[in-house]
């Protein structure tokens, strides 16, 4: 049919929807039985993919009642349930970009260098979740009554929906940016070469390319909200917006998942990234976390390759926590586990003895 966008959505959509459910089953798979561990970022994670997943659902379900289509083809006894099919897309729009940014920000708690940073982190949390809920609650609240969205002449009172939808979206855009960009001060606490830093920032933000696909979104909303009325044909003109909505959630759900990737290849194609071990001798790199502190030591090509069994996560912490699991989270980001780990507990600083753990990482390009 000419003018039909329909299969544009759905095709879209299933096509995302497939890729983001393989990606993260991959994550936390290769968390369970590689990593062997599963944490908050990995929970949060999860419940973006449902709504995700939930999301696409209804952009698909919205061709149904005549999106794709132009406005002329819109049956009147489908407006109802078009318009409440909008407001479903808009709850699950900003409850799944919340979840999907508590995911990056749990991670980064569990590799945060010192207490001012958790503090740091803990406020972003909060801004971020009070912004995703209050914008899941305006995006079904959209008139009070519901009946005013499709029936204007109703009394009650609606939202200015032109600037909430574009200082929402600008909001977002800004807590995209803010996410992506705040772990690169734990990367350069590591004392690792400055290439390995600079690849480990570059993992970390990757999730910038999710910017982008926000803001041709953006933009494709302001040329639909500002259109003249004598063009409005909405069931048609939305299909940018939407489009482009669905490709930014799942792209930062795909993004998440990153460096699940390098360690799927590390340990199945070990060759394939090369090593950052060219010479026989050890490195050791060291990483100041707050009162404590750990020595990253690389092994020779000689020496032994311990399995997985023989990993042994931290237990002791500083006074922020900060270092529980840093084997697991190191290895998401692209470490590789081997020998042993130096951390010193509380007690070493007052003479006691320094705890000896048995295992150790490897930095790998």
């Amino acid at each position: 049919m000419e003018g039909d966008k329909r299969p544009l959505i759905i095709c879209l959509n299933s096509v995302l929807m497939a890729l983001s459910a393989i990606a993260i089953v991959t994550r936390l798979l290769t968390r369970t039985f590689l990593i062997k561990h599963v944490g908050s970022d990995d929970v949060l994670i999860i419940i973006a993919l449902i709504l995700a997943l939930a999301l696409s659902a209804l952009y698909m379900l919205s061709t149904k009642y005549g999106e794709g289509l132009h406005i002329q083809h819109l049956e009147p006894q489908n407006v109802p349930q078009y318009t409440q099919v909008l407001l479903c897309q808009g709850l699950f729009y900003s409850l799944c970009q919340m979840f999907v940014k508590l995911s990056y920000l749990a991670l980064y708690l569990r590799l945060a260098p010192t207490a001012t940073y958790r503090v740091v982190l803990y406020i972003s949390m909060a801004l971020i979740s009070a912004f995703g809920i209050s914008t899941s609650i305006a995006s079904v609240l959209l008139c009070i009554p519901f009946d005013k969205l499709w029936h204007p002449d109703l009394p009650g009172n609606c939202i200015d929906i032109n600037p909430f939808y574009i200082t929402s979206t600008s909001l977002n855009m800004v807590f995209d940016i803010a996410v992506y960009v705040l772990p690169i001060p734990i990367l350069w606490n590591l004392q690792l070469p400055k290439r390995q830093r600079i690849g480990l920032a570059v993992v970390f933000s990757l999730g910038l390319i999710a910017l982008v696909a926000s803001v041709v979104r953006l933009k494709a909303l302001i040329n639909l909200l500002f259109a003249p009325a004598y063009r409005s044909d909405n069931t048609w003109d939305t299909v940018d917006s939407i489009n482009w909505s669905s490709v930014e959630i799942h792209l930062g759900l795909l993004l998440s998942c990153t460096a699940t990737y390098k360690v799927l290849i590390q340990r199945f194609l070990p060759g394939f990234l090369g090593s950052s071990n060219r010479t026989n001798s050890q490195n050791r790199f060291t990483s100041n976390m707050g009162a404590g502190s750990y020595a990253l030591q690389s092994r020779s090509r000689n020496e032994p390759n311990l399995k997985p069994a023989a990993r042994a996560h931290i237990t002791e912490v500083d006074d922020t926590g900060s270092q529980e699991h840093i084997i697991a989270d190191l290895e998401m980001v692209g470490f590789e586990t081997t020998e042993s780990i130096h951390s010193p507990s509380k007690a070493s600083t007052d003479g006691g003895a320094i705890v000896d753990h048995s295992a150790a990482v490897v930095a790998s390009t």
